[in-house]
């Protein structure tokens, strides 16, 4: 074998490891708010809307609060620096994706699975 080809595979080599190292510390992990490991990267929380008459959204922050419960029964405060999303409170399910900031727990982006979109249809031509 021709020492390019060695060289140009060991570069290949080496592109393919730091690809998969970068991934895998930059991807994000379902968890739940009280892992230790959700304080120091970004992680996707799942859960639901609790005391709704408790949240709250300030024009001039641009700051959306609401209080949510993880799948293991943790309650903490979330925090959105953007408008409340488009048919929250339908919401069956809510996924905060985010992290842990000196203010608390702040979405960067909230997924929401709502009823509707999961109801079966009945679909048949008369």
């Amino acid at each position: 074998m021709k020492t390019s080809h060695i060289i140009v595979l060991i570069v290949l080599a080496l592109f393919v490891v730091g690809l998969g190292i970068n991934f895998s510390q930059s991807a994000s992990v379902y968890t739940g708010f009280s892992d230790p490991s959700a304080r120091s990267r970004q992680v996707h929380i799942v859960g639901t809307w609790v005391d709704r008459e408790q949240s709250s959204y300030d024009p001039q922050r641009d700051l959306f609060q609401f209080a949510m419960e993880d799948t293991l029964g943790t309650v903490e405060t979330v925090l959105y620096y953007d408008p409340k999303p488009t048919n929250f409170e339908q919401a069956e399910k809510i996924v905060v994706i985010g992290g842990y900031e000196d203010q608390g727990f702040v979405a960067e982006k909230i997924v929401m699975k709502c009823p509707s979109k999961y109801e079966a249809t009945d679909i048949t031509a008369n």
